[in-house]
């Protein structure tokens, strides 16, 4: 069976910003950051854009997160008052490179998210020094993952290096996602992975 998924990165955080500054090395140092006032104004925003799709076409089944802050924030405010569950999975998280990549503990996570289960995350998710190879494996765990999984319609809030990576195993010439980007895609049960570009 085909799976149908929505791709969002999560919103822009002061991490992004720095970068875009090429302050790199003060991004770098920011733990976890979280959303920005822009960046919840661009998840408050999709919440806008996706409410008609939501409603009318795609029944949403499922979202899946990653544990970092800026995404369970960003899941938070684009799915409000939508009745779906919402899986945690340290899969689809950002590449491990630097401490604006790394997590936050579960038990703090427990803390800061008292809505969301985290049942099933380790206190320690997360990975130092990530090489690319090991994202593109981590991209095609997620796949199986997905397919192993019974709903048929799903969102995938996630981050920029894992989002490309998973985008360019479908598409060489695929750029980059922005902040609050959201993209439809297919994968079908053998793995085979389609963006649906135009919607």
């Amino acid at each position: 069976m085909m799976k149908e998924l929505l791709l969002i990165r999560h919103g822009e955080a002061d991490h992004n910003v720095l970068f875009a500054q090429n302050r790199h090395l003060e991004a770098q140092k920011l733990r976890d950051p979280r959303l920005n006032r822009k960046g919840v104004q661009q998840a408050v925003d999709l919440k806008h854009r996706l409410s008609n799709l939501l409603r009318r076409s795609f029944h949403l089944e499922l979202v899946i997160t990653s544990p970092m802050t800026r995404t369970l924030m960003t899941s938070d405010l684009v799915f409000a008052g939508i009745k779906c569950p919402v899986l945690i999975s340290p899969i689809p998280r950002e590449q491990g490179d630097y401490p604006c990549d790394y997590g936050t503990e579960k038990s703090e996570l427990e803390k800061n998210f008292p809505h969301h289960d985290f049942n099933e995350l380790p206190e320690v998710w997360w990975t130092e020094e990530e090489s690319q190879e090991q994202v593109a494996e981590r991209v095609e765990e997620f796949k199986r993952f997905l397919n192993n999984r019974p709903e048929q319609k799903l969102a995938v809030v996630s981050h920029g290096v894992f989002l490309k990576t998973l985008a360019r195993s479908a598409d060489q010439c695929f750029g980059s996602f922005k902040n609050c980007e959201c993209v439809k895609a297919t994968l079908d049960d053998e793995g085979n992975f389609k963006l649906c570009r135009g919607n």
